[in-house]
């Protein structure tokens, strides 16, 4: 195996996973995920995930190595029931153990697919290595089918996002058992349509995922308008407590504002301003986050932080030199 081909493999897996990570990064719009659960979740699906899976794959097989089945047995039924437990493992821990940080349905979207991003990096690098042509393979597996171990996590993200604010174990992990059934019927319809039917198959396998990709943004959509909700009911408190201004009020409403300003604050304050305000606007869109998870019951974090997040931004309001608007 040349060095070459080797090269070629590594980034025609990792270059459109770059991509893909930047549009669901793009995705996130409001309160952007912590970089290091970000990590955490691509990082799973790209070793441990990939690792495990490959190897109880490996051992379920064997009993039909002389199965007239045997050739097709692993991608029709087996990967399916392998990998997406495994890969939705990384997800109940994020639900239960960093729940603070899981908000809803996009964040479970969000989670879901970088752990699917990660799965399919490895995968396809191991797919480029074993082929002697992989430009073509390229086309196929990183671009036509590129998001559909994402699209698959997703799904458990998604159901987890829907109980998010239930506080019942039974209805969560319904949820789990739901949302992990559509995921390996997605992927077992999937690998079954693109071994039996060639071009097809293929065809129609595209067409599904694409589907199931537009429904996941119409989620997306929806809840861009329910956390802007958030942000517009809760923040008009703060702009009668004196924490931010009615100028504040709507930069931090609106994405491309927020965008607008940051960029501005980059060319003509530099580097430590621009974190400055990148920071508040996170620091006030978690305020709003903390005040309304206080409404629906949501005691793992936010009462003893509302009091916190408000000192934090008067601070900083202060060092940016922004005017409080009185009530």
């Amino acid at each position: 195996m040349s060095t070459p081909h080797i090269l070629t493999s590594i980034v025609t897996a990792i270059v459109p996973t770059i991509i893909y990570s930047i549009l669901l990064w793009w995705l996130d719009r409001y309160e952007k995920e912590p970089l290091h659960l970000l990590f955490a979740a691509f990082f799973w699906g790209a070793i441990p995930a990939i690792a495990l899976a490959v190897l109880f794959e490996f051992i379920l097989a064997i009993p039909f190595e002389h199965s007239p089945l045997g050739p097709h047995m692993t991608r029709l039924g087996i990967a399916p029931i392998v990998e997406e437990p495994l890969k939705a493992l990384a997800l109940i821990g994020l639900f239960f153990w960093a729940r603070h940080e899981f908000d809803g349905p996009l964040d479970g979207i969000v989670y879901g697919a970088l752990i699917g991003f990660g799965f399919a990096m490895t995968e396809n690098v191991l797919y480029f290595l074993l082929d002697n042509n992989p430009s073509e393979l390229f086309w196929v597996r990183s671009v036509a089918f590129g998001m559909n171990h994402a699209f698959f996590t997703s799904m458990v993200g998604l159901a987890f996002g829907l109980v998010r604010y239930r506080h019942n174990l039974l209805e969560e992990t319904i949820a789990l058992l739901i949302g992990l059934m559509i995921a390996i019927v997605l992927h077992a319809t999937h690998n079954f349509l693109a071994v039996g039917f060639n071009m097809t198959g293929l065809l129609v396998s595209w067409m599904v995922q694409c589907s199931g990709i537009v429904v996941l943004f119409m989620v997306a959509v929806l809840s861009w308008r329910h956390e802007r909700q958030w942000i517009e009911h809760e923040l008009g408190e703060e702009i009668h407590h004196g924490i931010i201004s009615a100028y504040d009020y709507n930069e931090i409403a609106s994405p491309s504002q927020r965008m607008r300003q940051q960029a501005d604050t980059f060319f003509s304050g530099g580097w430590t301003d621009f974190q400055r305000v990148r920071r508040f606007h996170h620091l006030t869109t978690k305020l709003a986050f903390c005040k309304s998870k206080l409404k629906l019951a949501d005691q793992s974090h936010c009462h003893t932080e509302v009091d916190r997040l408000r000192r934090e931004i008067t601070a900083l309001r202060t060092t940016l030199g922004r005017e409080t608007q009185k009530p």
